[in-house]
């Protein structure tokens, strides 16, 4: 049975993931959908429900908390309900903005469209 609310869009975009309840847990992950209702991101650590995460994509940082967690081999998968937005300024950074304005819009720090240099 089909859970989600939301229409996912793929991604394979690179991330750095931190899990702020434990800062020393910090790793390369992927972001590999996004939707209206957040992102699902893989790490090689595990996330559980209620974390507070923090998501670097390049000078970007998206923060938020994992509001469902598996595991699927070596590596652990969370749905992440984005909170908050900091948006960068390199042309990655623009990027991510604009496609994150279609999807969240929300969230603060999407529409606001000013970047930091």
């Amino acid at each position: 049975m089909e859970r989600r609310l939301d229409h996912r869009f793929l991604s394979d975009l690179d991330v750095v993931v931190t899990r702020l309840t434990h800062p020393s847990w910090s790793g390369f992950g992927q972001i590999t959908d996004i939707s209206k209702s957040g992102l699902r991101v893989s790490a090689p650590f595990e996330l559980a429900e209620g974390d507070i995460v923090q998501i670097e994509v390049a000078d970007s940082n998206l923060f938020g908390f994992v509001v469902h967690a598996s595991v699927d081999g070596a590596l652990f998968r969370a749905g992440i309900e984005i909170q908050r937005v900091l948006i960068g300024g390199s042309d990655h950074a623009k990027v991510l903005h604009l496609a994150l304005r279609q999807v969240l819009p929300a969230v603060p720090g999407v529409l606001a469209g000013q970047f930091t240099a």
